[in-house]
């Protein structure tokens, strides 16, 4: 199966019944993302293919040595690509045992906005936490604010991929830069891997007060 779109070609590896889904759902979404990242469009077309586990797998594991049994989705700024790992297998090879059309659709997004982020730098040393935060709120996947207050922000930098409540961590603090910064301050985010660095751990002390505040006021609501 496979579209040609604009700024991408969508593809799969065997019949799947909900490919038009997906395909329609990165139409109606990919203005959204270009947007935030102020492009009009990618500088390079991006295949996105939707996979069966093992070519899933063998790619995965030749580019990090490993496959952790939560990826299902990887973007390659070297050659342009994207890969997801399709629902069925999802559902017997990952931690992901509710793989569904949503959630592939998010998915879809979630590495959609990476591309966007690889234009303007491919440096992530100790900053993955907020590239992934970025694709997991851009991309509307399910994730709620979680308290900072366990979090290790060390060890979340400098081992993200390994590091326990990783993605919900990197969602909440990346929640917060995007309900408080300006436009401009999100763009150094963003564009400025240094600015970044010199900046996480101000953006973590705010974050972990404000996400209490959140919390304590959702918890408030909740009894009244």
């Amino acid at each position: 199966m496979i579209k040609i779109l604009d700024n991408f070609i969508i593809e799969s590896d065997k019949e799947l019944d909900y490919f038009e889904d997906v395909v329609n759902h990165i139409i109606e979404n990919e203005r959204r993302i270009f947007e935030f990242f102020k492009l009009d469009k990618l500088p390079n077309k991006v295949r996105i293919m939707i996979l069966s586990y093992e070519p899933f797998k063998e790619f995965v594991v030749s580019k990090y040595g490993e496959i952790m049994d939560y990826v299902s989705g990887d973007s390659d700024s070297k050659s342009n690509t994207i890969r997801i790992l399709n629902i069925e297998d999802q559902i017997k090879y990952t931690t992901h045992k509710d793989a569904s059309v949503e959630k592939i659709k998010g998915t879809a997004l979630h590495e959609i906005v990476h591309q966007c982020h690889h234009i303007y730098h491919n440096d992530y040393r100790g900053i993955t936490w907020f590239a992934e935060g970025l694709a997991t709120n851009l991309s509307n996947q399910e994730y709620n604010l979680k308290s900072l207050e366990d979090c290790d922000f060390d060890k979340l930098r400098s081992d993200f991929r390994h590091y326990k409540g990783n993605y919900n961590y990197s969602y909440t603090l990346v929640n917060y830069i995007l309900n408080n910064y300006t436009e401009e301050d999100i763009k150094k985010l963003y564009s400025n891997p240094d600015y970044l660095r010199e900046h996480a751990d101000l953006i973590f002390d705010e974050a972990k007060n404000w996400v209490n505040f959140q919390l304590v006021e959702s918890n408030l609501k909740k009894h009244f």
